[in-house]
């Protein structure tokens, strides 16, 4: 039952995209210490995975089709950047095309406004649950820390980064999510 399930909401490439993803992630997180690539790969699960699959679920809940694609320039510039020392994180997204059933099948629509920024804050939105989750835990900071760079990233208003859509959506949610991201973040530094 619950492979039959898995099948119908996964295909065979998105599991791939899936996995070749979080697997570089861990690396990128890791560097230069790759003896700490295991617990980075836990941290990845919890904040990359949950964090698209956050999207996809919410934008299946809206009646839409949704699949994470990799994207391969976005995975050779995190390792550009990694190599500076920058964690730019850029693998790829999760694909959102919006249907509605009419009459006549399906047809094509456009997301609204709240649709889409409900969607596109539900990545973040996850990533800051488990940073604050974890947060208290020193032997578990770097999951903390994981989630919490993912979110703040990610709510940066740069289209096409989730961000740019929570900011017109809702700007002063925009504002308060990536405040506490900010925080977070900042004892990174």
């Amino acid at each position: 039952m619950i492979i039959m399930m898995f099948k119908e909401l996964f295909t065979k490439e998105e599991v791939k995209d899936l996995i070749v993803s979080t697997i570089a992630i861990s690396f990128i997180f890791a560097f230069p210490r790759f003896e700490l690539f295991f617990f980075y790969l836990i941290a990845v699960v919890f904040a990359f995975v949950f964090h698209e699959l956050a999207h996809k679920f919410v934008a299946i809940k809206f009646h839409c089709s949704a699949f994470y694609e990799m994207w391969p320039l976005g995975l050779a510039l995190g390792f550009l950047f990694m190599l500076l020392g920058i964690k730019i994180l850029a693998p790829g997204a999760v694909i959102i095309r919006p249907y509605k059933f009419g009459r006549w099948g399906f047809r094509v629509t456009r997301l609204t406004v709240p649709e889409s920024g409900i969607i596109s804050l539900a990545g973040p939105a996850v990533n800051l649950v488990f940073a604050l989750i974890f947060y208290p835990f020193p032997a578990l900071s770097f999951i903390s820390d994981v989630n919490a760079w993912l979110a703040f990233f990610n709510l940066l208003p740069i289209p096409p980064l989730d961000g740019s859509k929570v900011i017109v959506w809702k700007p002063w949610l925009w504002l308060l999510f990536i405040i506490i991201a900010f925080i977070l973040v900042s004892r990174f530094f």
